[in-house]
């Protein structure tokens, strides 16, 4: 109801006491669909004009923000307001200037506007993409009614088709207190309602959650304009607090939705490496039946002489029988390796999951603005800045992983230690790996050697060879394109690649 005609009469001739008299100094705009107008004597009118929400209030101070901010009509600045009133029987204010101008605010249900008027012309409007507004003329905001007994008795006592500017609220109130009465008692009592919105009350109170400004019943409040600056005050902060409650509760559900996603697949990943035959068990396999296994074939059915059935091995070809049970065995380090990373990420990822379902409860439970931005920063603490390639970790060491050839020599030349170890994919484009420990073990180096086969263009052939040095003997000479390097005592490895 802030926007009633009964409503915005009373604040208009309240708006001129306070503004009659002043300035316009400066118009502009720092937020979406908000317009301020600031008077002589530090008076700043907010017009607020979104298609869910319009309302003018008075705001008691203003700092414009430096940036993001658009000045407006700075032609009208220093003209004088000789009037402030309300249109007839319409929701739109009008401010009066000096040199013919005028400020028209319409609040019009989802079309509000602020147009610019000189010499009865429209000049300007604040929201030029409602284009009906442009067909707009001065004297078409003014609208008559007739409100006298002859026109109520010529529509059979139907008020509404009358009183237009009632609303429904206060369509509503009438029917309530012209209940039951003959036509001329409802007359009586519908001038007795029109002579009280002449000098009506004003009340705050909500419905829905949300702040309402009331003619009828509330908290009541001493003038129009204390009213509506209390209203729009409340208003705002619920709909922030609404907002910024909502967003937060989306922000930890898709989270708990992603987290819930790791854990599925997690949880089948570990369920296959416990259920599945372990690379140890079928090296032990192959060194129990060497004397059965003919070279260079690439599958060898054995029987299983830990579960009595038999079981097919993968072969590599190139390799003796002796050979493919020691790499099953550099795969069971891994494995293990592999295993007890999926166990440790499965627990933290049920922890996160827990402390999810806890900050969803608390928001629901969360009232103030204060509370919800406490949670806001548990929920999202300043991130730490992220390395610019990617990271693995074998034992505790960190190895890094250049994205692409700039990121490549990034990586060599301002994130690599001279002791740290290179490793690349011999001959053929690829990721430079870095291991961050000056004395890996052989273990380690081949770990990383696979991911160097993994980020190579031969990703996808069984072995790579791949070379590594310590940092130290890699050298990026200037004439040298992005990603190349002059290598010195390099040595190789023969990999399988993989990513970890």
């Amino acid at each position: 109801m802030h926007n009633n005609y009964f409503f915005l009469r009373k604040l208009a001739e309240e708006l001129n006491d306070l503004l009659k008299g002043t300035q316009l100094l400066c118009c502009f705009s720092q937020e979406k669909d908000e317009a301020i107008l600031g008077f002589s004597g530090e008076i700043y009118m907010r017009c607020i004009l979104k298609p869910d929400f319009s309302a003018v209030s008075i705001v008691e101070s203003l700092s414009r923000a430096r940036k993001n901010t658009v000045s407006l009509w700075t032609e009208l600045y220093e003209t004088a307001v000789v009037e402030v009133g309300v249109f007839k029987n319409e929701r739109a204010l009008k401010i009066v200037l000096s040199g013919g101008n005028v400020l028209v605010i319409k609040l019009f249900g989802n079309r509000p506007n602020l147009l610019v008027y000189r010499g009865g012309v429209q000049v300007a409007m604040f929201n030029n993409a409602l284009l009906g507004d442009k067909a707009l003329k001065l004297e078409d905001f003014d609208r008559n009614m007739a409100d006298d007994l002859a026109t109520y008795m010529s529509v059979s006592g139907n008020f509404r088709k009358q009183f237009f500017t009632f609303g429904k609220v206060l369509a509503e109130e009438a029917d309530r207190r012209m209940a039951g009465l003959e036509a001329e008692a409802g007359w009586t009592e519908l001038q007795s309602f029109v002579q009280y919105l002449a000098q009506p009350r004003y009340f705050l109170h909500e419905l829905d959650e949300l702040p309402k400004l009331s003619l009828l019943q509330g908290e009541e409040q001493p003038t129009a304009l204390a009213a509506i600056n209390e209203f729009v005050n409340r208003y705002r902060k619920t709909v922030y607090t609404q907002r910024l409650k909502s967003a937060l509760q989306n922000q930890v559900l898709r989270e708990m939705a992603r987290t819930q996603s790791y854990i599925n697949t997690t949880q089948n990943k570990l369920d296959e490496l416990v259920s599945g035959v372990r690379n140890e068990e079928l090296g032990n396999i192959l060194m129990a039946h060497l004397h059965r296994i003919k070279e260079g074939i690439a599958e060898v059915e054995l029987e299983n002489f830990y579960t009595g059935e038999p079981v097919k091995i993968k072969l590599k070809k190139e390799l003796s029988a002796q050979k493919n049970a020691e790499s099953y065995y550099r795969k069971s380090k891994n494995e293990k390796i592999e295993l007890e990373t999926a166990s440790a990420n499965l627990e933290a990822a049920r922890a996160k999951l827990c402390k999810l379902e806890e900050t969803l409860q608390e928001l629901g439970k969360a009232e103030g603005m204060r509370e919800l931005k406490t949670l806001s920063k548990h929920q999202h603490p300043e991130k730490k800045s992220e390395l610019p390639f990617k990271e693995y970790q074998y034992k505790g060491t960190k190895i890094w992983v250049g994205r692409n050839a700039k990121n490549n020599d990034l990586l060599l030349t301002q994130y690599s230690h001279k002791d740290d170890w290179w490793l690349h994919a011999r001959d053929t484009p690829g990721s430079h790996v870095v291991i961050k420990n000056p004395s890996p073990s052989a273990e380690m180096l081949e770990f990383a050697a696979s991911l160097a086969a993994w980020f190579s263009k031969r990703k996808s052939e069984k072995l790579v060879t791949v070379i590594y040095t310590q940092k130290k003997y890699v050298r990026k000479a200037k004439s040298l394109a992005a990603g190349q390097v002059i290598v010195e005592k390099e040595k190789t490895l023969l990999v399988e690649p993989a990513e970890g």
